[in-house]
């Protein structure tokens, strides 16, 4: 293997992380929403309101917030508790916890790209879910299916409005597409002025962008927090006195460079009979050898790079929350995820594109899976 020489022992730790499934907070944000204008009991305790408004920053952890807060005063002055978002730590998870209420496991959506046990094929689930059949790829009530007397808006870019990600974990919702943050307050403005009561979800995509592009210690990266920052002030010049504002994230970005990129070559017996999914912080591999020789072949190698378990370990470990039946294969075989900020690629998948990137995010890191959870307005 081709990597960073670091001198690690080859004899792996027997600590493994353990998820226990309350600490999956991500999943209570938008049930507390629309719990809210009933006034009723909710995961974060929020008092009754009349509106509730929920933004979701894509690639903003309570770390990479807490370094940039001299960037970001309008949301440093709010009350913030982070939270445990999930795990795995990847956009298309963690959404589907957030709008659903449930575990990858329940929800099926394991991580960024994952094995379809009916066709073999390696579904990316941010850009390939169109073609199949969503409700069925993700069978849990969204929070919208599960509120439908609650009045709502689902504010988003434009061309994400007929995807298959937005069918799979939006569907229910009243989707108002809004490119810029100009357009995303006139937007939610136009929601509260035609109604007294209901929820506002606001998604927002440039943060992580940039992070893959440039990283989250580069200026474009630090430009983005700062106009997020003002979107923010924005948004609570427009809440009434009984509104209140919800502002999290779906998981941090830790910069990778490229000496901490481990390539497993094509010829290496490690990949003989496997197919690798997942992404770099996290690999799913899927094989018909013995998992626990896998796994092991896979700990000689890594040592104490990385953590190797089989997919059993995984479950047992709540990694992936309750998982249902029907959803098992979709996990790896072996599942591989780095101890420190390395990660790994597939020699005969990788991409110039894919290996490029700068900001990374799927792992178990503190970095990775803490975000804000910071209210405003009558939830401040």
């Amino acid at each position: 293997m081709r990597s960073e020489k670091d001198g690690a022992s080859v004899t792996m730790s027997t600590i493994l992380p353990v998820i226990a499934p309350d600490d999956r907070r991500l999943a209570g944000v938008l049930t507390s929403a629309f719990a809210t204008i009933r006034g009723e009991n909710n995961p974060l305790g929020l008092p009754k309101a009349n509106r509730s408004v929920v933004v979701l920053v894509d690639g903003l952890g309570a770390e990479n917030l807490q370094v940039h807060r001299a960037h970001a005063r309008t949301l440093t002055s709010l009350t913030n508790a982070p939270i445990f978002a999930n795990f795995p730590s990847t956009t298309a998870s963690s959404l589907a916890t957030l709008c659903t209420g449930s575990s990858p496991g329940e929800t099926g959506m394991l991580g960024y790209a994952i094995r379809n046990p009916q066709s073999g094929e390696i579904v990316n689930q941010l850009s390939r879910l169109d073609a199949l059949d969503v409700d069925q790829w993700q069978p849990v009530p969204t929070v919208w299916e599960a509120n439908p007397d609650i009045a709502n808006a689902i504010i988003s870019a434009e061309r994400y409005a007929s995807t298959g990600l937005t069918r799979a974990i939006l569907r229910g919702g009243d989707y108002r597409s809004a490119n810029t943050y100009e357009q995303r307050v006139g937007t939610l403005l136009e929601f509260l002025r035609g109604h007294s009561s209901g929820v506002a979800y606001i998604y927002v995509p440039e943060l992580d962008q940039a992070a893959h592009q440039f990283g989250v210690a580069s200026d474009q990266w630090v430009r983005r927090l700062e106009d997020f920052d003002g979107f923010i002030a924005d948004i609570l010049r427009v809440l009434g006195p009984r509104d209140g504002l919800l502002v999290t994230a779906d998981h941090g970005v830790l910069d990778v460079p490229s000496v901490k990129h481990r390539i497993v070559p094509a010829s290496s017996e490690l990949l003989d009979d496997v197919v690798t999914g997942g992404e770099p912080r996290f690999l799913h591999l899927y094989s018909s050898r013995n998992p626990d020789e896998l796994a092991s072949a896979w700990r000689e190698a890594e040592g104490e790079r990385a953590h190797v378990v089989t997919r059993t370990e995984g479950i047992a470990a709540g990694w992936f929350g309750a998982v249902t039946t029907e959803h098992l294969d979709r996990i790896g075989d072996v599942l591989i995820t780095p101890r420190g900020t390395a990660v790994y690629y597939d020699e005969r998948t990788a991409t110039t594109q894919s290996m490029a990137m700068i900001g990374q995010h799927g792992g178990l890191s503190r970095t990775e899976t803490h975000v804000p959870l910071i209210r405003g307005g009558a939830f401040g």
